[in-house]
């Protein structure tokens, strides 16, 4: 009977010894999303210029920086041309909001624009996430947000005497 009750203590010691070095209720993620989402034009005329903005949020427990890109694509996925490339760095809950202008000058039909986020954590490793020995396959390095735009096709009415 001892020794189940030994081997029961060195159990309890071995698991709570384990647990300790879980870390619990830190979920570390970067929020990335367009403001006003709904109110993004569909629809877009050529030679006009428009604007969205996207924030960026760290919520990654540590300082990070952010490299994010803006790209337009067309429909099938080949890169136009590329609006915007910078990078910002934020404190743990900080946020960033960034406007971008936008304007088509050539027939485009459908073209989606696309914000890259990419997570540079600068070197450092907070404490929790020292306690892992195996790496967190859900913590995504890459965020990316886009929305689709169509092209109003103006009509032209052509008069010809007959």
């Amino acid at each position: 009977m001892k020794a189940v009750i030994i081997a029961g203590c060195v159990i309890l010691a071995v698991f709570l010894f384990v647990l300790y070095w879980i870390p619990l209720g830190i979920e570390p993620l970067t929020e990335v999303y367009i403001e006003n989402h709904t109110d993004l034009p569909k629809n877009v005329y050529l030679n006009k210029t428009y604007n969205f903005s996207f924030t960026i949020h760290n919520l990654e427990y540590q300082d990070m920086r952010y490299n994010y890109s803006i790209d337009v694509y067309d429909a099938n996925g080949t890169l136009v041309r590329e609006l915007e490339n910078n990078d910002v760095v934020l404190e743990n809950n900080e946020s960033v909001t960034i406007t971008q202008d936008y304007r088509f000058d050539s027939k485009f039909g459908r073209a989606q624009i696309k914000i890259n986020v990419v997570k540079d954590d600068m070197g450092i490793v907070p404490g929790f996430k020292k306690k892992l020995w195996w790496p967190d396959p859900n913590y995504p390095n890459e965020i990316d947000v886009h929305f689709w735009v169509d092209e109003i096709v103006t009509t032209t009415i052509t008069i010809e005497k007959g």
